[in-house]
């Protein structure tokens, strides 16, 4: 949890950096910086680039996270895993994936003069802005050439691939764990304490909401981002709703667990109502008061 915490706020500040905007036309998409580094073409590009690879450990995140609680929940005795040293191997994969993820956006998917001619046009009807100006990355699968001919982007159509493996694999852990973990509840609960059974529901009922909201949020709106390009379906501007998604998760994610945990919830309520617990004392004195 202390690793969601602390890269949330990450994600939040290279999201303002960024201040990403997305648009898709025909075969291709990209993303903007729409913030202060919007004309630099040096810093502009780094920052998309630590943008994006950041949604991408953000699912290698949760991927982890769910890997912690199948093991606490199913295999307690391999929970050494996420114990110092054998832990050091959740930030060795975290990191390998990031510099991964980091090279293959920059080297891959970067500007170049053939995305700018494709772009230009829709660019400057849409946004009134010279692509030849702007930061920003993203593939172009296909181009036509000089006799009508679809022709391969490989450069592109490699990245996309490699960016579509991490998520995919991300995505069935987190969905065949999630069922691993659904099961062990639901094989145990008559065999534990009211008490723990009531946690144990709440836990669940978490679980399935924590795992439908990446789903909804973060992998279906950027599935349709990265194919749609695929069959020329062109999304123009509408591509944003992937962004406003992407920003939404970190800040849904918590939410969800303070909601379906009752500890949890009813604390919050009480610091946010300012709620303050009246004494027996207190009550008895009052109805006293009010007699006389």
């Amino acid at each position: 949890m202390l690793w969601f915490a602390g890269f949330s706020l990450w994600y939040s500040f290279i999201d303002i950096l960024t201040q990403p905007a997305m648009h898709s036309y025909k075969n291709s998409y990209i993303v903007i910086c729409a913030s202060w580094f919007k004309y630099n073409r040096v810093v502009g590009p780094i920052i998309i680039t630590t943008y994006c690879t950041s949604f991408g450990l953000t699912v290698v995140l949760l991927a982890i996270h769910f890997v912690y609680r199948f093991i606490a929940m199913s295999r307690p005795s391999e929970i050494r895993f996420f114990q110092w040293p054998l832990a050091l191997i959740w930030p060795a994969i975290f990191s390998g994936v990031a510099i991964f993820w980091w090279c293959n956006v920059y080297f891959l998917l970067s500007i170049n003069d053939t995305l700018n001619d494709y772009m230009r046009e829709t660019i400057a009807l849409n946004y009134q802005d010279d692509i030849e100006e702007l930061s920003y990355i993203g593939p172009l699968y296909f181009v036509t050439g000089p006799n009508g001919e679809m022709k391969i982007v490989w450069e592109s159509c490699i990245g996309m691939l490699n960016v579509g493996i991490i998520s995919g694999t991300t995505l069935i852990i987190i969905i065949t764990l999630g069922v691993k973990i659904y099961k062990k509840m639901q094989s145990v609960k008559d065999m534990v304490a009211e008490k723990t059974r009531e946690l144990q529901r709440q836990l669940f009922y978490s679980l399935m909401v924590q795992t439908i909201v990446p789903i909804i949020f973060m992998y279906n709106p950027t599935t349709i981002l990265f194919v749609a390009p695929v069959f020329g379906i062109e999304l123009g501007s509408m591509a944003n709703i992937t962004s406003i998604g992407l920003a939404l998760y970190p800040a849904l994610d918590p939410l969800v667990v303070m909601f379906f945990i009752r500890d949890y919830r009813k604390y919050i309520l009480k610091k946010v109502c300012f709620h303050k617990t009246v004494s027996p004392t207190t009550t008895a004195a009052t109805k006293t008061d009010t007699v006389i």
